[in-house]
């Protein structure tokens, strides 16, 4: 959980710290630019937020053993410097190389800077596979730094799409926030990443790997293995894929006699014979789960394991080629290069000794040796200096090793010295700032039209020695202002903390204004470029622990106080939101290097607390189930379905020929609705959720949805293995029922077909009777322990997922639960699923609601963590 304690931003030694982008449990991620120029990444990990001084000191020990390893080789993040905080707050912190940008790559925008990581890769893609190539070069180059790191007594222990980072386009393992001594059992991980057997092993990470590869390869969950991809590659990279898919099996059997391949080294010798088009030796011939899973491409994959029995003959014999001599093998190519080209490129000294004159971009080629560290700066007037570390790799032996930097343009204004700025326009010193020497003229306005389309203006034709400039509106001066800030932080000009302020200039050219936009008030403008006067907030809540947000964006918890800085002046808009009260909001005129103390008081509502049974709007009842979710504690009911029916005008479904045969005075209003598909299911869960946030009684983070497969066995008190489909769990099931293992039902359950029912006799439970012809009001029989009426009986419930995702399967949905005319042991099975179009309609066929927090799936740039679990 980010920290949210009153502290200041961290003082890091020759950096300039710009902006927070990330945070987690382990610390804050802070975006900063060195005395180089360079933009960093940097670590904060603040004494207050561990539980004690050992636990501190702990992990900073940790992160000094892992400083030198992470710059020996080039799938790590390489650590630069380590340090400690002068006085208090106390904290520590490391700085590292910064990863591309999710949009623009290695061209870095700080304002809007986001890093691209595998998630963010996978997340893009949709639910589509990645090319297989970059997963099998991705996945080689992680393997080696994970055999990296397993060599030097270390284990990563939380190794997961989010911590993949690229820099320069190339994958790195980072958040080394997590690694430690091998053999260390403290739980820690992602839930689905993590073997069954448990983190802190050289084998457990290679397992955490297999599964990105898996999410890499199929475009499904870690959570969705073994289930193949919806479409299978075709061609040679058909060939590839079953071979990397042989690969992710025998790394992620969940038993660990099974696993073929148990080491990172392993796995990257597999992955490079891979790549290079040679099959890898199995051991032995794969077991039963790695079977089912290539059973579909089993005759596509029997030709080409012909076409190469020769190679795996000699494989299995034992023959393999001779190996060079070992001199030989040390010797490596480097080559540099940049854009733009001409660099002047230095090898710099360990020992902060005079460096080395290398050459200028692109280089000859360099002679080095395998293994050896390469520190190279490159520099070029008007560019920003380039600083990178790199391990020479093994691969360097026969293909040089190419290293290429993209150099940016950086010149921002120097204070008390005149500046040029991107568009060609002069500035002179003027205050703290710079102002323009002339007004904007038609160029810079034209291009600012190109950008951001058209704007109205007049052109105004020179006075005296005065070019032409343009008049325009106040809004009009200011959305310039606000194009020309983003462009120039683009282009390497500008700062993130600067800010561009239009001043009118009027009285040499007011004659030469039109008469009618005088009148609107329309004047030419210079520019006053200056670094943004940024004011403070310190925001208390009562009651404590609600979420602030500053203009839209989450800024933490406050807890007691929660300290907002680098806040820009003008109106502000703060939000306290805290689940059970009605989110409080204030809006206030900020004034420059102003701080404001904010005291806000939240009044209890009628809205959800996820932990605590609650009653929405329709009079359904919620009963908790974890932090996270609620459910319904019964079936949803005719009468909430008619409520959705009149809101939206949708048709109701049709009533059933016995609804007129109920006892005196009962309707259908509270029997369980029927004759739904699983799209009108859903359509009620969205409406649904739209009309309680407007009524206040949902924060924008919580939707009703349907159960999934996974969640509605957990209410039936069973938990089944998550990286399976409700297929295959339906063929796993066990032969028990909700009320045990006993055949026929020892006494009141359900409502089934029992005697009574109106049904032929052999199409009934033996011997049972529960009072009921039909469907049943909801809650008429006994709850389980956490108060879930029905899940035996009365109707059969929509879950949200598909039956099976194979590639070769039809869309199906899936039904759970027994219904009032269930009679057969194998529909009774708390395991048991009923596959059927999300289309069909029943009159067994109904659903029940749960609450849950909304799950982000798209791309957005934000300045908290992108993903913590």
């Amino acid at each position: 959980m980010p920290t949210t304690r009153l502290r200041p931003d961290p003082v890091i030694p020759d950096h300039e710290v710009l902006r927070r982008i990330g945070g987690g449990a382990y610390g804050e991620v802070w975006l900063a630019r060195g005395v180089t120029g360079a933009l960093r990444a940097v670590k904060v990990l603040w004494r207050e937020d561990f539980e004690d001084e050992r636990g501190f000191e702990r992990e900073f020990e940790g992160i000094l053993k892992y400083e030198p390893v992470s710059r020996d080789h080039p799938g790590l993040v390489n650590i630069l410097h380590v340090g400690r905080s002068v006085g208090e707050p106390a904290f520590y912190y490391y700085v590292m190389e910064l990863g591309d940008d999710v949009v623009s790559g290695a061209d870095i925008n700080p304002i809007e800077y986001e890093a691209r990581t595998l998630r963010s890769d996978v997340l893009a893609a949709g639910k589509k596979r990645l090319d297989t190539a970059f997963c099998i070069d991705a996945g080689q180059r992680l393997a080696e730094a994970l055999q990296h790191l397993h060599e030097n007594g270390l284990a990563h222990r939380d190794v997961k799409p989010a911590n993949v980072i690229f820099v320069n386009n190339r994958a790195k393992l980072a958040d080394i926030g997590l690694v430690a001594a091998r053999g260390q059992r403290t739980f820690v991980g992602t839930e689905g990443f993590v073997p069954p057997e448990g983190p802190g092993s050289a084998q457990a990470d290679v397992y955490s790997l297999g599964k990105v590869l898996y999410e890499m390869a199929t475009g499904k969950d870690r959570l969705d293995f073994p289930e193949l991809p919806d479409e299978l590659p075709t061609g040679a990279e058909r060939r590839q894929w079953l071979e990397l898919n042989r690969i992710i099996c025998s790394v992620c059997d969940p038993q660990i006699s099974r696993r073929t391949i148990s080491s990172a080294g392993e796995l990257a010798a597999s992955l490079s014979d891979l790549r290079a088009g040679k099959r890898r030796r199995r051991r032995r011939p794969l077991g039963a789960f790695s079977a089912s899973v290539l059973f579909g491409a089993g005759l596509t994959w029997a030709g080409w394991e012909l076409s190469h029995e020769s190679e795996i003959m000699d494989r299995l014999a034992g023959v393999t080629p001779v190996p060079p001599p070992v001199e030989a093998e040390k010797v490596a190519f480097v080559k540099v290069t940049s854009t733009p080209d001409e660099a002047a490129v230095y090898q710099l000294s360990d020992d902060g000794g005079e460096a080395v004159f290398l050459g200028r971009t692109p280089t000859d080629v360099i002679e080095t040796r395998v293994g050896r560290k390469l520190s190279l700066r490159m520099v070029k007037d008007g560019y920003r200096p380039y600083e990178l570390e790199a391990v020479v790799p093994f691969s360097a032996r026969n293909e040089p090793l190419t290293i290429t930097a993209l150099l940016s343009v950086y010149s921002p204004p120097i204070r008390n010295l005149d500046w040029m700025d991107h568009l060609d326009e002069e500035f002179r010193p003027l205050g703290e700032g710079h102002e323009s020497l002339l007004p904007v003229g038609p160029a810079a306005w034209g291009r600012f039209v190109e950008a951001t389309g058209p704007q109205d203006a007049e052109i105004i034709s020179g006075a005296g020695e005065l070019p032409e400039t343009v008049a325009v509106s106040q809004e009009a001066a200011q959305a310039f202002c606000d194009w020309y800030v983003s462009s120039g932080i683009k282009a390497g000009f500008l700062k993130v903390d600067h800010e561009a302020v239009p001043r009118p200039v009027g009285s040499f050219s007011e004659g030469l204004i039109s008469a009618e936009n005088r009148e609107k008030g329309w004047r030419p403008f210079r520019l006053l470029v200056r670094t943004i006067p940024f004011g403070r907030l310190i925001v208390q809540t009562h009651p404590a622990e609600a979420d602030i947000y500053v203009n839209g964006i989450n800024q933490g918890i406050a807890k007691t106080s929660l300290l907002v800085d680098r806040v820009k002046p003008g109106e502000v808009e703060i939000q306290a939101r805290l689940e059970g009260y009605k989110t409080e909001s204030r809006t206030i005129h900020l004034g420059p290097k102003e701080t404001t103390h904010l005291e806000m008081s939240l009044q209890r509502n009628l809205s959800v607390v996820l932990d605590q049974e609650w009653e929405n709007s329709l009079g359904m009842k919620l009963m908790p189930m974890a932090k996270d979710w609620m459910a319904s504690a019964w079936e949803t009911r005719w009468v909430d379905f008619r409520s959705y029916s009149v809101a939206t005008r949708e048709p109701m479904p049709p009533e059933p020929e016995w609804a007129d045969d109920l006892p005196d005075g009962e309707t259908l209003d509270q029997h369980p609705v029927i004759m739904v598909s699983r799209e009108e299911c859903e359509s009620f869960c969205a409406w649904l959720t739209l009309k309680e946030r407007a009524e206040d009684r949902l924060g924008p983070t919580l939707e009703y949805r349907l159960p999934t497969d996974a969640e509605w066995s957990e209410l039936a008190g069973v938990i089944e293995p998550l990286a399976f489909s409700p297929a295959r769990r339906d063929q796993m099931k066990s032969r028990v029922f909700l009320w045990g293992p006993n055949w026929p039902p020892p006494g009141l359950v359900g409502n089934l077909a029992g005697i009574g029912a109106g049904l032929p006799s052999n199409r009934i439970i033996p011997g049972y009777s529960d009072g009921f012809v039909h469907t049943a009001p909801v809650g008429a029989f006994p709850a389980t322990d956490d108060g879930i009426f029905d899940l035996c009986g009365n109707v059969q419930e929509w879950v949200s997922d598909s039956y099976s995702t194979t590639a070769l399967a039809m869309e199906t949905g899936v039904l759970r639960g027994g219904g009032w005319r269930s009679y057969l042991e194998k529909d009774l099975y708390i395991g048991a699923r009923n596959p059927q179009p999300p289309t069909a309609r029943d009159s067994t066929y109904g659903f029940r609601v749960v609450l849950a927090k909304r799950v982000v799936s798209s791309v957005k740039r934000s300045e908290t963590s992108a993903e913590d679990g």
